[in-house]
């Protein structure tokens, strides 16, 4: 019961020091040390210099539960009808703290692709993804959100700047897709568009990524309309109560 209280803790208080788990769980710094020492050890936690926080493996077992079977099944199919549409890779995302993870693919019908086999983890700030993922959350929310993610770049066009990335992701809120030029790959372009709940929270994406040379700016501008209407059907399938977000 001790392991599952921390595990919860962690998660609504990520990233966290052992000191605030101490007092918030009442726990001797002794237990702690144990319980911390063994979830690390199996990998349901782990730690950085802000703290600690949840592993991507609570995120593999979190996968199967049926809300994210469900967010799978109803974007399968018009996933496979994108990609006959934009004929580039086709991914399903979901954000884990400052990581954008694919949950989901459908790979191009083409024969020259430069990631033949899915990425499934991207830095927040360096994807499409990223920006639409964070569009939810209020000033004060995604001011704190940023002043805890570190910033990774991965190309000499990635965003680094917190400031331009903030008005980047309220810029892509406003449009309803955000885009992405040379940002996670040297010749690597994406577009994405948001997944809602019926609280009109951003739970997910559907991208488009493609290379620069054939997904160019002139072409995600052809598929930003074929984006949108995929994204908004899956998100009706998924008992969105079809209102227009506010912001």
């Amino acid at each position: 019961m001790k392991a599952f209280n921390l595990l919860e803790f962690i998660s609504a208080n990520q990233p966290v020091q052992a000191p605030t788990m101490c007092k918030g769980l009442g726990l001797t710094r002794a237990n702690l040390h144990r319980l911390l020492y063994t979830l690390t050890t199996l990998g349901y936690i782990e730690k950085s210099r802000m703290g600690y926080q949840l592993s991507l493996k609570l995120f593999q077992l979190g996968s199967t539960v049926p809300i994210k079977e469900q967010l799978r099944e109803s974007a399968k199919t018009r996933m496979y009808d994108l990609e006959r549409i934009a004929n580039e890779n086709i991914y399903l995302t979901v954000l884990y703290h400052d990581m954008v993870i694919a949950i989901e693919e459908v790979k191009s019908s083409h024969t020259v692709v430069l990631n033949p086999d899915v990425t499934y983890t991207y830095p927040v700030n360096s994807c499409a993804s990223g920006k639409l993922l964070l569009s939810s959350l209020s000033e004060d929310e995604l001011d704190r959100y940023l002043d805890n993610v570190i910033f990774i770049q991965k190309t000499p066009r990635t965003v680094m700047d917190k400031e331009e990335f903030k008005r980047l992701v309220r810029e892509s809120a406003e449009r309803g897709y955000a885009t992405e030029i040379l940002e996670f790959g040297n010749h690597l372009n994406s577009i994405a568009a948001p997944l809602y709940n019926r609280d009109n929270e951003v739970i997910a994406t559907i991208a488009i990524s493609g290379p620069s040379m054939r997904l160019s700016e002139e072409r995600m501008k052809e598929l930003i309309e074929p984006l949108k209407l995929m994204a908004r059907q899956i998100s009706e399938s998924m008992s969105y109560n079809k209102k227009t977000p506010s912001r």
